[in-house]
This record gives C-alpha cells, structure tokens and sequence, in this order.
C-alpha cells in the first residue's frame, strides 16, 4: 500500500487510483491534462477543442467530486 502526505495529510494513493476511476471520462481527462501532464487551462482548451472556461468547470467539478471519493474511501 501506497501513502503520500499533502498538507499534513495522508493519503492512500491506492484510494486515490480507485476515485480517480470514479470521475467521469470528461472530468478524467481534463485533470490527467491539466495535473499529470503540466498544461494550462488554455492549453487543455485548445487540446480539447474546448473553451478554457469549459476546461476549468471540468477541472472544478472534477476536482470535487475526486475530493469526494476520497473522503468516502477513507
């Protein structure tokens, strides 16, 4: 089992593999571009065909509903 520690607080990164899963494939996406791969907004926009403000209420709402996961897995 896999454990990292972000603002004093431990995270089972099993668990976060597992709510990553849970997002849906537009949420995924946007998060693996912007986080993972180190793009702006404006750049995932444009890798997407999306507007950026389209790009950051997928990342918001993703980024929400992974938070969400997580606490329910912990």
């Amino acid at each position: 089992m896999y454990h990292t520690t972000i603002n004093d607080e431990t995270i089972n990164l099993d668990h976060a593999t597992d709510a990553l899963e849970t997002l849906s494939p537009e949420h995924r996406q946007s998060i693996h571009l912007r986080y993972y791969s180190g793009f702006s907004d404006t750049q995932v926009a444009a890798l997407l065909g999306l507007s950026t403000e389209l790009v950051q209420e997928r990342l918001r709402d993703g980024l929400r509903d992974l938070r969400n996961a997580l606490d329910s897995a912990a």
